[in-house]
């Protein structure tokens, strides 16, 4: 009895962990955004600039994911996540004292870089500790930082008014450090398994195209990147472009930023309402439901003038994108095992962040070639459809997974 208690305890503060983790991105998400106008005005930048200090962290996440995966692999996910938030801290609360924009630029880069290590890790560490029975909750309790966190950085930022932009970056990158004694004393590494290994010759961790593509891997490891891909380009083209699209419709820029707070509510309903789903409904089922509410909500938020109707159109949004992208996280750990897991598990997240970057920037051209959000509409709408698709892809696998 007393074992099961101690098992169920360390299970709470593994996931209480590694929702801070997830807060942090949050706060690194939403920060920048908000500290734009004060960041322009310090180091004199222009809106090429700032599109580089915006860019240059999502840059970094990918480096971050498919390397520090593959790190965690080798050195155990224990080191990995400690010395990614060890990295993530020190260069966010470095961006707050740069001193001129190369330094400002390199910041941004490496805390990019250390958070995207943090993330298939801590997911792969939240994913050793599930069950089939559990996996749902267990990772929306843990996602559901990352809204958290971006809707405490907007409350920062709206409660106390004239606060310094540098003072949301120090907040920001010394917070997280106070996780990694913590992180030091509550996780545990798995023995590692070179013993199995009757050949010396032989490395423990194989390599990446074994992990990715071999024995039929390719029929999981594709439709997952597909998936990661088009359903985080359509999510950070909500949460870069929206208020700024919202204002060009005709709305205030306080309505504006309230359409873009709810979002973020609507990113925790359903971080926590499909992590409940997903315990009891079939992949092709949860596809069903996230893409087409997606759908939905992006034609109410580009084609609506209505204040009421964008309102709802914002938590549906956040509802249905960041709750899908948690889905795609919880998922993920699934279609890997042994040694490689937390190298498929990076190597998914790293494609979702080429998409992160690709969407802001499909968004921006698209805009400059005055197509307006019909535009944007048209073009996330494939995306939408392919995610869907891939993710359906998937149920059989995950069927599959369950029944052994």
């Amino acid at each position: 009895m007393a074992q099961t208690n101690t098992g169920k305890m360390q299970k709470f503060l593994i996931v209480f962990l590694c929702f801070w983790v997830a807060f942090f991105e949050g706060f690194d998400l939403q920060a920048p955004g908000i500290a734009a106008k004060g960041i322009a005005a310090t180091f004199g930048l222009d809106q090429v600039q700032m599109g580089y200090v915006f860019s240059l962290g999502v840059f970094g996440m990918l480096f971050g994911a498919f390397f520090g995966g593959r790190f965690a692999d080798y050195l155990g996910q224990k080191k990995v996540l400690m010395l990614s938030i060890a990295i993530f801290g020190v260069f966010f609360s470095i961006t707050a004292i740069a001193p001129n924009i190369e330094v400002l630029y390199l910041a941004r880069f490496f805390t990019g870089l250390g958070l995207g290590a943090a993330m298939p890790t801590m997911i792969s560490v939240v994913g050793d500790e599930a069950t089939e029975a559990n996996r749902g909750k267990l990772n929306s309790l843990m996602y559901c930082g990352l809204p958290v966190g971006a809707i405490f950085v907007a409350g920062l930022a709206i409660y106390f008014k004239d606060i310094p932009w540098q003072t949301l970056f120090l907040i920001g990158g010394i917070t997280p450090l106070v996780l990694i004694p913590f992180m030091a004393f509550i996780l545990k590494d798995k023995p590692k398994q070179t013993a199995l290994v009757e050949n010396a010759d032989l490395a423990p961790v194989p390599a990446m195209t074994e992990v990715l593509f071999q024995q039929q891997k390719f029929k999981q490891t594709l439709p997952l990147w597909v998936s990661f891909f088009f359903t985080l380009m359509v999510n950070y083209i909500l949460i870069s472009w929206l208020p700024n699209l919202l204002m060009e419709q005709g709305l205030e820029k306080q309505q504006a930023f309230l359409v873009m707070l709810v979002f973020q509510v609507g990113a925790v309903i359903g971080t926590l309402c499909f992590g409940y789903l997903l315990d009891r409904l079939k992949l092709w089922q949860m596809a069903a439901i996230i893409y087409s509410g997606l759908f939905i909500a992006i034609f109410l938020l580009f084609t609506s003038k209505v204040i009421t109707v964008l309102i709802i159109a914002g938590v549906l949004g956040g509802i249905f994108s960041t709750g899908g992208q948690s889905i795609l996280y919880g998922i993920s750990p699934i279609f890997y095992s042994g040694a490689g897991k937390v190298t498929g598990v990076g190597s998914a997240i790293s494609l979702g962040r080429l998409g992160a970057m690709t969407g802001p920037l499909l968004t921006g051209k698209i805009l400059a070639l005055g197509l307006g959000t019909t535009g944007i509409l048209v073009a996330s709408a494939p995306g939408i459809v392919l995610s869907a698709i891939a993710v359906a892809a998937l149920s059989r696998f995950k069927a599959q997974q369950a029944q052994k």
